[in-house]
């Protein structure tokens, strides 16, 4: 298809002359007729929980939730009769991407009995049914699709129970404890079930794997790990169905806004920073033609059948950081769905603010403190931490309008527009709030760069991603106009790069799938500058925790300084080897991967010899570390220098070198190898620089490089491969070792001091056990 290349300027004119399309129908609000009840209801006897279903109901699609905690699982359900019994069936699902959701997995297998129930009572043959449930809520009768925690043993009888039930419209919710034993413990965990009407389907939007969306059954759907992410699978993506109210306007409010409730356990200083962080997005929608298009609402009451009803969307406060020393601290916040598979459409969707107010600050201070004097003690003052409660919101609210994690648009800002005011203001540092770019730590002091703009908000990429998911075409637009429109939108990428999108689980093959720094296109440049700031946070380290009673603070700032110094090391080495990347279709022009210049691949090499292997000693002895350390142990830089190291040779870089002397000629891999065992070994001709550290780096090396030799393949599979190391790959590695092996066997010598040999010695002992 002959593609239409917009500027940027006019991006916005075109999203802003798409109209809205037909719809194919609403959500039933009213399912009364005079044949009897509208939907399911329940009904307590004793502990025996009965459900009466209603005839018009049989056979009919109807979803079925499960909620333990913040964990969700969810499928779509069918009650059908068989002579006196009542059958529970769960259903494959017809979706409109052309494809068919496996009930299970088994795929001929179009439904599958999951319970009978003998009739308990029928009032009429028009009425309703009557059936005992209490089986199928207390005990584990049902598999639940996601796997997300709500798959648990058997059931402990004497601490389970049902609890209560509530019949809404549309929806019936039922309340149980459930006896179990985790962790050798017996307890009865509050559970949550849910029987719900589905609406009509939506108008579905087909998944591109070029633009960072999830899809309906991503749990499910494989990417294609061997062609790096690019497999473009049938799919809807996620999204909610939002219709505008005046079809004929370029801009309408929609007839249904996304509304969330922010949980009463959210502080209501806090309050505000968060809705702002929902709201951050509306002139996102605002660009897709919607106007208030997301409403917020604040609440100081919230009842268990709103928190567990399909028809609410809840934004939570994360409890576990009220309790001591909980599990995953630096855990941010994640999302909840649940779909309806058939179209993609977000029926719920939850989010889970979990991140302590310390966790925030912490990760702040060792990228901003430089940079904003307010970071520079704590706690913060609340206005500079509601801003970072306003972030994490803003991106937890992305993955709740369907977005996933990703790199949109990385490596592709240059190092003076994320340290110039004007660009950082309109275009932010980072071109997603859904990246992992965190806070903005390149701009130096003098640069005076306002700390508000150091802080990721919604940008121009979410715009676009959001356009593009969320846009409505004019009435009487064909299916093959529609996705011509959104391949015009896509191949907006080609001309402006920081459109791009690109899935990070997979290798990170270039600077554009590097996470926790910010990625510009100039790698080294941007980590040196980055480097500069990291070093002013540490020396800051100790005023900053000066009124504290212990070292805990102390210890885990200059703990985090060392994991962002290794995620910074990570940006840089993924130069080497690296590409730049553009998911493309096939009639696109270009390459999808294009190499890095070597020229920059050696520079990149260069820095991470000095930095990595010899890093510097206000990163591995700070001043303060003497007042409060005893022993070597533990030695964080030296544990990041050798997987660092560990991480320069692991199979899939060396299989890109080796593919790149195909396209750029030169013996690519033998001069990286070189470099990076000279660099490694430099102190042979200077034993002042044979510390404890680098020579434990040396043994790592040498116990790294033989254990890659003596790696057995024995049945060969291509799918396989990709950890695997070639054996033009293993000819060169063998042959370093033998050239370190003779220039260690020229160096000892007894006249040596008796460590600086001692040393060598071990080394030549470990080669030699790798290659006799």
């Amino acid at each position: 298809m002959k593609h239409i290349k917009l500027p940027l300027i006019l991006l916005f004119l075109f999203f802003g002359q798409l109209k809205a399309s037909q719809l194919n129908g609403e959500i039933k609000t009213d399912l009364v007729t005079d044949q009897g009840p509208a939907f399911l209801n329940t009904e307590i006897v004793g502990d025996q929980l009965f459900l009466n279903i209603p005839h018009k109901l049989l056979d009919q699609p109807i979803l079925f939730n499960c909620y333990k905690g913040r964990s969700y699982s969810y499928m779509q359900i069918a009650w059908t009769r068989h002579k006196d019994k009542i059958i529970l069936k769960s259903l494959s699902i017809p979706s409109t991407s052309g494809v068919v959701l496996p009930v299970v997995t088994d795929k001929t297998l179009m439904d599958n009995v999951l319970a009978i129930f003998p009739l308990e009572q029928q009032q009429s043959e028009s009425k309703e049914y009557r059936i005992n449930i209490t089986d199928l809520i207390l005990n584990k009768i049902v598999e639940w699709p996601q796997k997300l925690g709500v798959s648990f043993g058997p059931s402990v009888p004497d601490i389970s129970f049902v609890e209560d039930s509530k019949d809404l419209d549309n929806e019936v919710i039922i309340k149980i404890r459930r006896g179990m034993v985790s962790k050798k413990e017996r307890v009865s965990f509050p559970m949550y079930f849910g029987f719900s009407a589905l609406p009509e389907p939506m108008k579905s939007r087909t998944h591109d794997y070029r633009m960072g969306y999830f899809n309906e059954d991503y749990m499910g759907i494989p990417q294609g790990i061997h062609v790096s992410g690019t497999h473009n699978s049938k799919a809807n993506i996620i999204r909610w169905r939002l219709e505008k109210k005046y079809k004929d306007k370029s801009l309408s409010v929609p007839i249904k806004p996304i509304t969330f409730l922010l949980s009463p356990e959210i502080p209501k200083k806090w309050r505000p920073y968060v809705k702002a962080g929902i709201e951050e997005w509306l002139p996102a929608f605002e660009t897709a033609g919607f106007n208030d298009a997301i409403r917020v609402i604040e609440t100081d009451s919230l009842s268990e059948w709103d928190k567990y009803s399909v028809n609410t969307n809840i934004v939570y406060w994360g409890q576990e950081r009220y309790f001591r020393n909980p599990d995953g601290e630096e855990y941010g916040g994640t999302v909840r769905w649940v779909i309806d598979d058939r179209t993609g459409e977000i029926l719920k969707g939850d989010v889970f603010l979990n991140a302590s107010r310390e966790t925030l600050e912490e990760r702040y201070f060792v990228r901003a403190a430089p940079l904003d004097k307010r970071a520079r003690s704590f706690p913060f003052p609340d206005e500079l931490t509601g801003r970072l409660f306003q972030a994490l919101t803003a991106h937890e609210t992305g993955h709740a309008l369907g977005l996933k994690d990703g790199n949109f648009g990385e490596y592709n800002y240059s190092v003076d527009q994320v340290t110039d005011p004007n660009w950082l203001t309109t275009m932010g540092h980072t071109p997603s709030v859904m990246n992992y770019t965190r806070h903005n730590n390149i701009p130096q002091p003098k640069d005076n760069i306002p700390p508000n703009l150091l802080i990721p908000k919604v940008g121009p990429t979410d715009h676009y991603s959001i356009t593009w998911g969320y846009q409505e075409f004019p009435l009487g637009t064909t299916k093959k106009e529609e996705s011509q429109l959104l391949e015009t939108m896509i191949r907006l990428q080609d001309s402006i790069p920081w459109y791009r999108y690109n899935d990070s689980q997979f290798e990170v093959i270039g600077p554009a799938r590097t996470d926790e720094v910010v990625e510009t296109n100039d790698p080294v440049l941007s980590t040196s500058m980055a480097l500069r700031n990291l070093e002013r946070a540490i020396e800051i380290i100790p005023s900053a925790t000066l009124n504290e009673k212990g070292n805990a603070g102390l210890f885990r700032l200059y703990n985090k300084s060392v994991d962002l110094w290794y995620h910074h090391m990570q940006h840089a080495a993924s130069v080497i080897g690296g590409y730049d990347l553009q998911y493309k279709s096939l009639d696109q022009p270009g390459n999808m991967f294009d190499p890095i210049a070597w020229s920059k691949q050696e520079e990149a090499i260069d820095f991470l010899v000095q930095n990595v292997f010899h890093p510097p000693n206000w990163l591995t002895d700070p001043d303060f570390m003497v007042k409060v350390k005893y022993t070597t142990f533990p030695d964080k830089v030296s544990e990041y220098q050798i997987k660092l190291m560990t991480e320069l040779l692991l199979a899939p870089r060396l299989k890109r070198l080796e593919y790149m002397e195909g396209l750029m000629g030169n013996n690519l891999l033998e001069q990286f190898l070189v470099k990076v065992q000279d660099g490694l070994f430099q102190n042979l001709d200077n034993e002042k620089d044979l510390s404890p550290r680098i020579q434990e780096l040396q043994m790592a090396y040498i116990e790294r490089m033989g254990a890659i030799l003596n790696i057995e393949i024995s049945v060969y599979n291509s799918d396989a491969k990709l950890t695997d190391y070639t054996d033009y790959a293993n000819g060169l590695l063998a042959e370093r070792l033998l050239e370190l092996k003779t220039k260690l066997e020229k160096k000892v010598s007894k006249r040596r001091r008796k460590e600086v040999n001692g040393h060598w010695l071990l080394c030549l002992q470990k080669i030699n056990a790798v290659l006799p």
